[in-house]
């Protein structure tokens, strides 16, 4: 049996400091994380997963927790053995469908701190996020 991927890359990138915001994506602080929204071009179809693409800049001995606008935990990031002073990478992270609003995901991103508290992460932090489609076989 064989497994075709293909990925297509949907909506996209956090803006930076002074740059113009993607059409596709919105990026604001929300108190204690930073709230994006991302579209997809059309709703998941048959055969087909989203997945989120986070690139994280240097972090330390931090965390990046990803959860939706409602709460749902999508997953932490938490970079080990990457050497001081060097950026973490980029991880995928798996979007369950139930997470999509339609074609939307609303997305927090944040760093947990002592005593059960977070802050909103910073665009040095987190530098790009990206939704994907992958789609798996033919999709019968």
């Amino acid at each position: 049996m064989s497994v075709l991927a293909l990925s297509v890359i949907l909506a996209f990138v956090t803006p930076q400091a002074g740059s113009t915001p993607a059409p596709t994506a919105q990026s604001r602080q929300a108190g204690d994380a930073r709230e994006m929204t991302l579209t997809l071009p059309h709703a998941l179809r048959k055969g087909e997963t989203a997945w989120l693409l986070v690139t994280v800049g240097m972090i330390g001995h931090n965390q990046i927790q990803l959860t939706t606008q409602s709460g749902k935990d999508l997953g932490n990031i938490s970079p080990f053995g990457i050497r001081s002073g060097q950026a973490a990478g980029t991880y995928t992270i798996p979007v369950p469908a139930e997470a999509l609003s339609g074609r939307r995901l609303v997305l927090r991103l944040s760093v947990p701190q002592a005593g059960g508290l977070h802050r909103a992460t910073t665009t040095e932090e987190v530098t790009s996020v990206r939704l994907v489609i992958q789609r798996f076989g033919n999709g019968n």
